[in-house]
């Protein structure tokens, strides 16, 4: 591992790019800098044009490297979005180490046999998250290295993208004088950051309410046991107050951060609202518990669907740690007190954890993705090591060695 390459993550949002810089100090991250940019050329999490995109990670990139006074010339990238899916995938493989003990080439070969998961002949393998073994139909095994047996089966849940999707994000920060060497899902990179180990172990739900989309990522005993994305979010909200109030999207997100969507607060309550009408002709006045209802409405929305693709797919009992809400949206007023209402769980905000150095400027909950992502890469740094020093860093540091390769060229059939 080479300590003086700065950590980097870079987090492509559908209205800002963020960059967080970061170094390695043996089981500390120390954040070193920071840097944003806006945009708006990205909707529902999909870039649509590239340049500007390029524009804001080359702009941001440069404020983080004028305060860290390390370059920027690799990172981690968040990717988000609808076109992402995931799947469950097991797969079968003959024992065949010595006396018919399970080798580290059979596990090898479990897991990558899950990874070449059935997709669409347009899509690419995103990463492959080891969910465990059974050995002749015993499960529960993390790493069976050395045990007897005929047959290994091999689980992980496979994340899998559109190509153009993951193509265009890499462009865009590539030609931004930038590598890409890894993408990360945006919800999985956001758990990262503000996750405790207990929620990963009882079953927790991460939301990282974004400004294009929601991206979600269920947890349990450790792993991902479902991720998903939807198009309502901060965008949605702000589009909807411009509507209904007949005004121009910027005074809509004003109002947006300014009400939130609690219009029972009583520091709102008789409280006026006057937003320029559209056009320019004039003033419109509103009760500002008016405004607070309709983001009220649109949060609602967001929580709803969350909860009905956990219903829908069995899986709603599994939260039993609670809801993490983070992301820019999540600041928004009365979504914790909604979200208890909807889940039924105990629910908390989530905002970046587990770093040093200049935490401050990073410290909201819009920077869970991109902090995410530098723990992520501080994690594999050290994986790796152990690796190379014969030591035991788990099994989804060994198959993240092992497939390198595989993810590298996009893996999938």
């Amino acid at each position: 591992m080479n300590e003086l390459e700065p950590l980097v993550g870079i987090d492509v949002g559908s209205s800002g790019v963020s960059v967080v810089v970061a170094v390695d100090e043996g089981d500390e991250v120390v954040i070193q800098g920071c840097g944003q940019a806006r945009h708006d050329a990205a909707r529902k999490g999909i870039i649509s044009d590239l340049e500007e995109v390029a524009a804001a990670v080359r702009a941001a990139a440069e404020e983080a490297e004028a305060m860290s006074s390390l370059p920027v010339e690799q990172a981690v990238v968040g990717i988000g979005g609808t076109p992402i899916q995931g799947a469950r995938a097991t797969a079968s493989v003959p024992v065949t180490g010595r006396n018919h003990t399970v080798s580290e080439e059979d596990q090898h070969r479990a897991l990558a046999a899950c990874a070449r998961v059935s997709i669409p002949p347009d899509y690419r393998v995103l990463d492959i998250v080891p969910c465990g073994f059974a050995l002749d139909g015993q499960g529960g095994l993390a790493r069976p290295l050395g045990m007897p047996g005929r047959r290994l089966d091999g689980s992980a849940y496979v994340l899998y993208t559109h190509k153009t999707h993951a193509d265009t994000v890499e462009q865009a920060v590539n030609h931004a004088g930038v590598a890409v060497s890894r993408l990360v899902h945006e919800a999985l990179a956001a758990g990262d950051a503000v996750l405790l180990p207990d929620e990963r172990d009882l079953g927790c739900l991460l939301l990282d309410v974004g400004y294009g989309s929601s991206e979600w990522a269920l947890f349990s005993e450790g792993g991902v046991v479902a991720i998903g994305a939807t198009p309502v979010a901060g965008r949605v909200f702000t589009n909807d107050i411009a509507v209904v109030l007949k005004t121009t999207t910027v005074a809509a997100e004003d109002v947006k951060r300014r009400f939130g969507g609690a219009p029972e607060n009583e520091k709102i309550d008789g409280e006026a609202l006057e937003v320029p009408s559209l056009g320019g002709e004039g003033v419109l006045v509103y009760p500002g518990r008016f405004a607070a209802e309709i983001v009220h409405e649109r949060l609602r929305d967001l929580l709803v669907r969350v909860h009905r693709a956990l219903v829908e797919d069995g899986l709603e009992a599994l939260p039993r740690a609670g809801l993490v809400l983070t992301g820019g949206g999540s600041l928004l007023e009365g979504m914790v007190e909604l979200a208890q209402e909807i889940f039924g769980v105990r629910v908390r905000a989530g905002a970046p954890r587990s770093l040093a150095g200049l935490t401050e400027p990073v410290s909201g909950p819009e920077w869970s993705v991109a902090c995410g992502l530098v723990l992520s890469e501080h994690r594999r740094r050290h994986d790796q090591t152990a690796l190379r020093q014969g030591g035991q860093a788990g099994v989804l540091a060994w198959i993240r060695h092992a497939l390198g390769e595989f993810f590298e060229l996009g893996g999938g059939t």
